[in-house]
């Protein structure tokens, strides 16, 4: 089997964003309402959604939509400054370029994912990408995906998705598309395709299964 297209979520897989996420949002919480929150506890739920975690929140501690919004400005700017790429993820999407195979991305987030693409190098390497303001529904629906392979010509047994949750296992599998779990449990990944640790064993999952046609674009 060669995988030939790479799908890719962002938060929690390509770029290590849920520690900063989560500190961003409790520096606003104690500038705004006084009020403190495990770190810990705030990235739990927001590993679950961003929405939950929102919605968590506006019960917990009343925040508002106002709230919201000023934490949305200061996070794309904390983010930006702090978090960085998952070990190796860079080595191994340049790797998928240069074997001919294409990387895309798919995330719930808006353009300034593709900022942060751009300022660690990802942007060149990458063939398409999926953001909020496409407007798709979202995961686990698999418009997404399903749009992703209709205009590239994705064969779907070529096809890998890559995420952490169970909500992107769900998407890859309800859009017919072979899914790879970042997980740091790999025991308990039943309904994933492969499950992985960290992006070296990634690595030999695609040294073995990538094509090899050069990359024409």
């Amino acid at each position: 089997m060669d995988f030939k297209h790479i799908i890719w979520d962002f938060d929690g897989t390509l770029f290590n964003t849920y520690p900063h996420t989560a500190q961003a949002f409790l520096t606003m919480l104690r500038k705004e309402y006084m009020v403190h929150e495990n770190v810990h506890e705030i990235e739990k739920n927001m590993r679950i959604s961003m929405q939950h975690a929102y919605d968590f929140y506006k019960e917990k501690f009343e925040i508002n939509d106002y709230f919201i919004e000023k934490f949305n400005d200061f996070r794309a700017l904390y983010e930006n400054q702090h978090a960085l790429p998952t070990n190796d993820a860079y080595l191994v999407c340049k790797f998928i370029y240069d074997q001919g195979s294409f990387n895309y991305l798919h995330t719930h987030r808006d353009k300034g994912a593709l900022s942060m693409l751009q300022k660690h190098g990802f942007f060149n390497i990458f063939k398409d990408f999926i953001t909020c303001e496409n407007s798709f529904p979202k995961k686990p629906a698999p418009d997404a995906l399903l749009h992703l392979a209709e205009k590239h010509g994705m064969d779907k047994a070529e096809t890998l998705y890559i995420g952490d949750r169970g909500v992107d296992l769900e998407c890859a599998h309800n859009a017919g598309i072979r899914f790879c779990l970042f997980t740091p449990n790999v025991n308990n990944t039943p309904n994933a395709d492969f499950a992985v640790q960290n992006f070296s064993d990634l690595y030999y999952i695609l040294n073995s299964t990538l094509s090899t046609k050069k990359n024409e674009t």
